[in-house]
């Protein structure tokens, strides 16, 4: 069932009309960004076309093949993921003995997440079982880099895009279905890109200590607590530089409009009303924060780049 599916309308829509017409194809790969909802909806679409009585398009909730899906899950369902970090060619050729098989009720689904992941090797073991599977089966790849794929992957599914949520919506996913304070919700949606998942990903308090950390020391740079507050790697470097790219579009935007309704950080509202550096040396710090994540796209240490960003925002701010 699609209910929980925010901000995918055309997808869902595109999905349910195949299950409804009863033309489907072999394989999909449902591509987009991390965390808008591509494997809620591989599990909705996998359980329509388990089940028996499809209703408008999706799993009717109620057959017997749907409380087999619902409940300790459906026997032709298969879901492979990365083990350690990549998919490897004996998963790759459990799941093709898998399809050979004869299914319990009409037809294998398998769903490949992080499909990007599977190792060159298996994705060209996989290619022919992809182009012609046994029976009805059906493949749905779920990825956020289909370019890591080969073409002749590729060539061979049909694609179902997924765009960003809106922050309306990504706002009313976490107050109605995780009961988040409304306030909060959207301050978090507004950070969060348009992606569900790194919306929740902001409410984990870890991640929480160390957004309110960075905006600290945005105000009054400081080596010494970088080094006290200490980035370890790539990731963490990624979200430092995340939380302040945003901190000064903020800045930017409120100094030049006195617009509160654009501002991303409304909960530090009262911070942001009352900074009084020029808009040039808000450009400036700007410029510098993205200057940082260019270097760090180009793998120069995270933690040089996160150091050398600080001296360079002192100087800018101090001037």
């Amino acid at each position: 069932m699609y209910r929980h599916i925010r901000g995918q309308g055309a997808a869902v829509a595109r999905l349910s009309a195949v299950c409804k017409r009863g033309k489907v194809s072999h394989a999909y790969i449902f591509t987009g960004p991390a965390g808008v909802g591509k494997h809620t909806t591989a599990r909705a679409f996998a359980a329509a076309l388990l089940c028996a009585s499809p209703v408008a398009g999706a799993a009717c909730g109620e057959c017997g093949q749907c409380r087999l899906y619902y409940g300790m899950g459906h026997p032709d369902l298969v879901s492979l993921y990365p083990e350690e970090s990549t998919i490897k060619i004996d998963q790759i050729r459990q799941v093709v003995s898998t399809v050979g098989r004869k299914p319990y009720h009409r037809r294998h689904v398998v769903i490949i997440d992080e499909a990007e992941k599977i190792t060159a090797e298996a994705q060209n073991a996989f290619l022919k079982t992809l182009e012609d599977p046994p029976g009805d089966a059906v493949f749905i790849l779920v990825s956020a880099h289909p370019h890591a794929l080969l073409p002749t992957v590729l060539s061979r599914c049909c694609e179902v895009r997924f765009g960003r949520v809106a922050p309306g919506a990504v706002a009313a996913e976490l107050s109605e279905r995780y009961h988040v304070a409304e306030e909060e919700a959207k301050a978090v949606a507004a950070l969060s890109g348009g992606s569900i998942g790194r919306a929740l990903e902001l409410l984990h308090p870890g991640l929480k200590a160390v957004k309110d950390r960075v905006l600290k020391l945005a105000a009054n740079p400081s080596v010494r607590e970088i080094l006290r507050s200490g980035v370890h790697n790539k990731r963490e470097a990624e979200q430092w530089l995340e939380f302040l790219s945003l901190w000064y579009r903020d800045l930017l935007l409120y100094r030049l409009t006195r617009d509160p309704g654009l501002v991303v950080y409304a909960d530090h509202l009262p911070e942001i009303e009352k900074t009084t550096w020029p808009v040039t040396t808000l450009l400036a710090a700007a410029e510098s924060v993205e200057a940082a994540r260019k270097m760090l796209r180009a793998n120069v240490n995270p933690r040089l780049v996160i150091e050398g960003l600080t001296v360079h925002l002192g100087s800018i701010l101090d001037s």
